[in-house]
């Protein structure tokens, strides 16, 4: 899925940003699966929307965005109750990952990436490689009985209590 990850405070988000954010991280992934419905059918398919860790935890500014990958679960797990055993539909929550959206945020912030990679228990973020191989475990025979689940792909951030003291 492709996503647009607007930041900012609760008082200045418009309501364009909220369109901007729930046309392409909500109904852009709907209407994709609903335009291959027909095919999915017919190939007893899978459908796997990438959501992220603020569908459950998030952090002051991302209002939108973690909204909208809330609902992109929810709409993963309504949408594998209506299909059914015709098309299987799961979610892929990752935490940060090693795109370059998110490389050119820590641009000369080296000391920031450390700390964020240092977060996870795992002690570094994902490789794109590694949310791909979860989509492939996903879609393929050996996820069979998987319908409806968002799977978290986080490092372990997520077990994490992120306490000061």
């Amino acid at each position: 899925n492709a996503a647009v990850q607007i930041v900012k405070p609760m008082d200045e988000i418009t309501l364009e940003d909220w369109y901007q954010t729930l046309d392409i991280n909500l109904i852009a992934p709907f209407l994709l699966a609903q335009e291959l419905l027909p095919e999915l059918q017919a190939a007893s398919g899978s459908v796997i929307n990438i959501a992220s860790i603020h569908a459950t935890l998030t952090k002051p500014g991302f209002i939108c965005y973690a909204t909208s990958k809330a609902a992109l679960v929810g709409l993963t797990k309504s949408m594998a109750v209506e299909l059914g055993a015709k098309v299987r539909v799961n979610a892929i929550c990752p935490a940060a990952v090693g795109t370059p959206m998110l490389l050119a945020g820590f641009e000369e912030k080296e000391g920031l990436f450390k700390e964020l990679s240092d977060m996870h228990p795992v002690g570094r973020i994902a490789e794109p490689e590694e949310v791909a191989k979860a989509a492939l475990f996903l879609a393929s025979k050996d996820a069979q009985f998987i319908n409806g689940s968002s799977l978290q792909v986080d490092g372990g951030i997520s077990s994490r209590l992120h306490d000061p003291v």
